[in-house]
């Protein structure tokens, strides 16, 4: 997170230490992603930048005045998943009388910037951020719900799925909030043989999750964006995705040929601890880890 990115978690949500979940290097500097808890009746504001801030409501706020470049705007009540998409090219300062609990979304211009160029598309000047108007957006809710366990435990966060989460954040911040509709043009292919093996390889050798999307890309010498649909129109499935299906077949394999306990077996294949590695493994083949390994074993 970049510096003045820090500074507006704090300043407008009157908060000393928010918690973070980090995004790959590269992109530290254009997107962050954080929750934040305030206490009430503290003013707080936030300075000029080139960039945006979308909120997610996690709790109910009630209406409250707030002004923006100098002027008065009353802020509607807003409900626990909706939205409001800040304009940091504007002065905000405000006071809301309550706690309130919201993950925002920072992202700079050179993060837009950056994404339109990646999938060859005209730049967009601004996003459609209007004032004092809550958002129903089904998108931004799934996603930012999707980051909570991540910001309880952000030592065992897996990078790979941050930084999805943080690229289709941004995807969509752009498609529907430019200032023109935005069609995302089709992939252009697939990776190289070479690039799929590398990818692999890479993705094996860090089966925790704990390499970004950017160092997979920079591996095959492709822009994230470009990597991403690329994988997936080789594979059928997401490096996410991939990985997470590599990670079940290695501890199947574990079950069945050694005597491990659970819980070893889950953190030798990348999960947080045995409760995650026990929900993933259930979802998948529909049984508990222990109960396949009894099943396997007559």
């Amino acid at each position: 997170m970049t510096e003045t990115a820090d500074g507006h978690a704090r300043k407008f949500n009157e908060i000393d230490a928010p918690p973070q979940i980090r995004v790959s290097a590269s992109q530290s500097a254009e997107i962050s992603l954080t929750w934040k808890i305030s206490r009430s009746g503290n003013p707080a504001r936030f300075e000029r930048e080139d960039g945006y801030l979308m909120c997610l409501r996690r709790t109910n706020v009630p209406k409250n005045p707030r002004r923006i470049d100098g002027r008065s705007v009353v802020m509607p009540r807003m409900i626990h998943g909706q939205s409001l998409l800040a304009d940091l090219n504007r002065k905000h300062t405000k006071t809301i009388h309550t706690a309130i609990s919201c993950i925002s979304f920072h992202v700079s211009r050179s993060a837009i910037d950056r994404f339109l160029e990646e999938h060859g598309l005209p730049k967009v000047a601004f996003l459609r951020a209007v004032q004092g108007t809550a958002l129903d957006d089904p998108m931004i809710e799934n996603l930012g719900n999707c980051l909570l366990p991540a910001f309880q435990r952000p030592e065992a966060a897996n990078q790979l799925f941050v930084d999805y989460v943080a690229l289709a954040l941004l995807a969509h911040l752009v498609t529907r909030y430019g200032e023109r509709e935005i069609t995302m043009p089709p992939a252009r292919g697939g990776l190289a043989p070479w690039q799929e093996r590398r990818t692999k390889e890479m993705l094996l050798a860090s089966i925790d999750g704990k390499i970004g999307l950017d160092e997979l890309a920079k591996g095959c010498g492709l822009s994230r964006s470009h990597f991403a649909r690329a994988f997936k129109t080789t594979t059928g499935m997401s490096p996410l995705r991939w990985l997470h299906v590599q990670r079940i077949n290695r501890a199947k394999d574990l079950l069945l040929n050694s005597a491990l306990p659970v819980d070893q077996i889950a953190i030798q294949c990348g999960f947080a601890d045995q409760s995650h590695f026990t929900r993933a493994f259930l979802k998948a083949v529909n049984a508990t880890p222990g109960a396949w390994r009894r099943r396997g074993a007559r």
